[in-house]
């Protein structure tokens, strides 16, 4: 694994590439001071303005705890107030002990959903630039919470990220151009997953890892470390039939397995899983506004990560479906809330050709 300061380098050098000036924000946790630290030193020396946004496991379940509901739903004016001026945002957070998460009742994450809102919609609207770090996540507290290997999980966080990007990139490309079609999509597995729908033209986002000058004539201004994905909003009311997820999904401290989407006339009907489902079900009932329509199809390309992780959508031959909120790419939806359901072992097809194949890349 690269050293914290080559790291830190590759952030904001490989991936953020700010310009003399830029203000950034760092948010960080405890668990990664060390790395906020080189992150806004290698900022200094690109020539921008950086600033650090410490938060804590005791200051996040506290304002469950120490707000009342009408609180919660008030968004901060800090956030508000920081995108004013932000030109870009680095965020190496996330709770140490996801654990507490399963003791915060539904409409109190309801109401924090709501409070997001507005920060939501004004990040849509600026286009902030974003890099999100996913070794903020990568905790012993976390791993033991959801059964994970922490060794394991670990290493192939280091081998993710320091994979070949330029490589990705191109193989990002080709997915890309068989995306941007407005044709019929169909997603099969032997789980039970038969979903349709229809994709409109509209560009595609690669995350590659890079915000590069052609992403940002794109809006495409978010990146994920590690990376690797394609995603499109599809027609977001054309969606019939059902995905079964297959992979676990880390959630509130828990494992959500086998969560199942059914859409009739190009809504969200039905909402199943085989465990733990009922954190979905809570979440889509305490959302607001377009929650149950078709947000976004995203196909997995990097090849060092295996699905069974925090980063399942991102392993190469995997395909996701998300619902909710798709205004970050360039979708119609606005929603408080919004989830997705992975499967590894899809066969997709566009327009008639197969993309993914048993859960193989077939481009």
């Amino acid at each position: 694994m690269a050293s914290t300061q080559q790291l830190a380098k590759s952030i904001v050098r490989g991936s953020l590439r700010p310009r003399e000036y830029e203000a950034v924000l760092i948010s960080c946790a405890p668990h990664t001071m060390e790395l906020a630290e080189q992150v806004a030193i290698e900022c200094q020396r690109a020539g921008a303005d950086p600033g650090l946004w410490l938060d804590t496991d005791a200051v996040f379940y506290g304002q469950f705890k120490n707000y009342p509901l009408e609180n919660l739903r008030r968004v901060s004016a800090h956030c508000l107030g920081l995108l004013e001026y932000m030109n870009s945002y680095v965020w190496l957070g996330g709770v140490r002990d996801p654990s507490g998460m399963a003791r915060v009742p539904r409409e109190r994450w309801a109401a924090y959903n709501e409070g997001e809102q507005a920060h939501s919609d004004k990040g849509n609207e600026k286009k902030t630039k974003n890099v999100g770090v996913g070794l903020g996540l990568l905790t012993r507290e976390r791993a033991k919470s959801y059964a994970f290997s922490f060794a394991t999980w670990k290493a192939q966080m280091e081998a993710a990220i320091a994979v070949n990007y330029r490589q990705m990139e191109s193989l990002g490309k080709t997915v890309t151009g068989l995306l941007e079609q407005p044709v019929g999509v169909r997603v099969t597995a032997d789980n039970g997953t038969d979903l349709r729908f229809r994709l409109e033209t509209r560009k595609a986002h690669v995350n590659d890892g890079i915000i590069d000058d052609e992403d940002i004539a794109a809006g495409n201004t978010s990146v994920n470390l590690p990376a690797g994905d394609v995603s499109i909003a599809p027609e977001e009311i054309s969606a019939r039939g059902t995905i079964v997820g297959d992979v676990p999904i880390p959630l509130q401290g828990k494992l959500v397995e086998g969560l199942a989407f059914t859409f009739e006339d190009g809504r969200v009907a039905q909402i199943d899983g085989k465990r733990n489902a009922k954190l979905i079900q809570d979440g889509f009932a305490g959302g607001t506004g377009d929650k149950d329509r078709l947000a976004s199809l995203t196909v997995g390309l990097n090849p060092k990560l295996r699905p069974g992780f925090l980063t399942s959508s991102l392993a190469r031959g995997v395909v996701t479906v998300g619902i909710g909120d798709n205004r970050g790419l360039g979708g119609t939806n606005k929603a408080s809330w919004g989830f997705y359901a992975s499967v590894a072992n899809a066969t997709l097809t566009v327009g008639g050709k197969t993309i993914v194949d048993g859960g193989k890349l077939a481009v």
